[in-house]
């Protein structure tokens, strides 16, 4: 359906002001206090060059920056290199604990935020933009004041030993996700970029390392889940044009590995010299999350095994028994991601279940996360470095901020999914009453939720909907069957849908039966049973969307 110009003026307005009231309903504020802006005029003129004789020269080493395509705040570099039988890793990460001194205006205030807030198009910043675009923000040729971690790795990819040093490096190159994993061979080798040779050194070595590294990480019992990104485009006047998904590029991978590996090493540092501090930490699922796992996944034809500790390696397993392409093998992975427990702050060490890492800790984005800036200035104060005085808080002050930094990023993630679920809605509203192939890939009392295969957007089909059939809902097992006819609806089903209706307050949109007249439900109001029924205990009978009288 196209959209006229005046129609796409108020979805843009619409989209604006539901942000903006969205925000405000969480007490996410996007405006910086004046006091901030004080404190910013006395930042601008500190040199960019540090006085601390202590700074070990980079500048000659190719490091580059490997982030996707809009991204304005680049705070993590990197570099390898062949040193005989070892790999020698460097992951430069922003100095921001140089420009934000602790109790200033501007750590208060990022504290308060705790972490930059991410909305497609939009950005709430946990720095003013001078520090996160600017001043931190390590940019293809310009000298920046990084902390590094320099690790060994073997070909089995251990790492054999690390150290954290202050430097001064210039990156090399601003790359995109796009454009490294071209040149790594996997997308469109016709059409590969001209590094400079210095550069394509440094990926093809990067490559190396990062691929030892992920193969070390799952024999030690990662959890590896592979899900596609969601992403929206919008015009320059802020109409969402297009929804879609995209799968992790290699390069992307590629970072992810050398950061891992980094707050492993941070981690490790900080647990030697401090003890408190500030971890990452992931709990174990609970045992009956893990036998419910078992019930769907046996259903199948595919076993989860285990035997004592529960761990991610058995789950590991169990999806990479799925063959490539079953139709429940995305519904089977959002189970098993469903089932974890959330991962924390915590001031003392612990396990990190997914990761499979007995310590883990944020280090490498000190730009976006503040429990990564205390990291820094931890690390900093165990290589001496000048000026880090007052940065280790004391244990009652570490278990406060790991609560609350826990807490703003429970707060950012929920904000993320209800704009997403506003995007969606308002976007399938240009398609109401049009057919879509699906998939089931949830199943309740109350109906089905089917995801579309052209969008990444999934919706309810209302039990009322499926047939004049009684309907038991099977809950071990994740099935809705009917009675009379025996027929069966489970994860992994095909189904055809109609574009019924959306409710963009609460970012649902309701579907029916391609086969079936769709209902004439209007925009902004899906049938109140869809609301409550979500809400009711669980039932084994049900007839038309409600309770058997049997």
């Amino acid at each position: 359906m196209k959209h006229s110009d005046s129609s796409k003026k108020r979805s843009a307005l619409a989209l604006s002001r539901f942000r903006e009231a969205l925000l405000a309903r969480h007490e996410i504020q996007p405006d910086w206090p004046v006091e901030v802006d004080d404190e910013l005029s006395q930042i601008r003129r500190k040199g960019s060059v540090s006085e601390n004789p202590s700074v070990l020269n980079l500048t000659h080493l190719p490091f580059v920056t490997i982030d996707g395509e809009d991204a304005k705040d680049f705070d993590d570099a990197v570099f390898c290199q062949q040193a005989g039988d070892e790999l020698h890793l460097d992951v430069a990460i922003a100095d921001v604990s140089r420009w934000v001194r602790p109790g200033g205006a501007v750590d208060q205030e990022a504290s308060k935020r705790g972490n930059s807030v991410y909305l497609p198009g939009y950005v709430v910043p946990m720095l003013p933009e001078l520090l996160s675009n600017d001043l931190c923000s390590l940019k293809a040729g310009e000298l920046r004041q990084v902390l590094v971690c320099r690790m060994r790795v073997d070909s089995e990819g251990a790492i054999l030993g690390h150290d954290f040093v202050e430097a001064e490096i210039v990156s090399a190159g601003r790359l995109t996700y796009e454009a490294a994993s071209e040149f790594l061979g996997l997308r469109k080798e016709d059409s590969t970029p001209r590094f400079a040779p210095e550069i394509q050194k440094n990926l093809l070595a990067l490559s190396v390392v990062s691929e030892l590294l992920f193969g070390q990480r799952m024999r030690q019992g990662s959890l590896h889940l592979g899900f596609p990104e969601n992403v929206a485009s919008f015009s320059p006047e802020g109409y969402l044009q297009e929804l879609g998904s995209r799968p992790r590029l290699q390069a992307a991978r590629l970072i992810e590995e050398c950061m891992l590996a980094a707050n492993v090493c941070a981690a490790q540092r900080l647990d030697t010299s401090f003890g408190c501090a500030m971890y990452r930490c992931h709990d174990a699922p609970e045992s009956d999350a893990l036998r419910a796992l078992r019930d769907v996944f046996g259903l199948y034809g595919f076993k989860l095994r285990h035997a004592g500790e529960p761990g991610a390696a058995m789950l590991n397993d169990a999806l990479r028994s799925i063959p490539e392409g079953h139709p429940a093998s995305g519904s089977l992975q959002m189970l098993v991601l469903r089932s974890m427990k959330q991962a924390y702050y915590s001031p003392a060490i612990g396990r990190h279940f997914g990761l499979g890492f007995s310590a883990y800790s944020h280090f490498t984005s000190p730009i976006r996360r503040y429990p990564d800036l205390i990291a820094h200035r931890m690390l900093k104060e165990t290589l001496a470095s000048p000026g880090s005085g007052g940065a280790k808080l004391d244990d009652a002050a570490l278990a406060v901020l790991a609560e609350h930094c826990s807490l703003t990023e429970r707060t950012a993630e929920a904000v993320e999914r209800e704009m997403m679920g506003w995007l969606k809605a308002e976007f399938m509203t240009r398609f109401l009453g049009e057919e879509f192939s699906g998939k089931v890939t949830g199943v309740t009392e109350f109906g089905v939720f089917v995801t579309l295969e052209a969008l990444p957007v999934d919706g309810l089909v209302h039990i009322s909907d499926l047939g004049g059939d009684y309907f038991e809902f099977d809950e071990r097992f994740l099935t809705l069957t009917g009675r009379r006819s025996g027929s069966t609806v489970r994860l992994g089903d095909p189904f055809t849908v109609r574009v019924a209706g959306t409710d963009l307050h609460e970012g649902k949109i309701s579907f029916s039966p391609a086969h079936r007249q769709t209902s004439k439900n209007k925009v902004g109001r899906l049938r109140k049973s869809d609301r409550a029924d979500a809400k009711k205990p669980k039932s084994k009978r049900v007839r038309d969307g409600r309770r058997s009288r049997r």
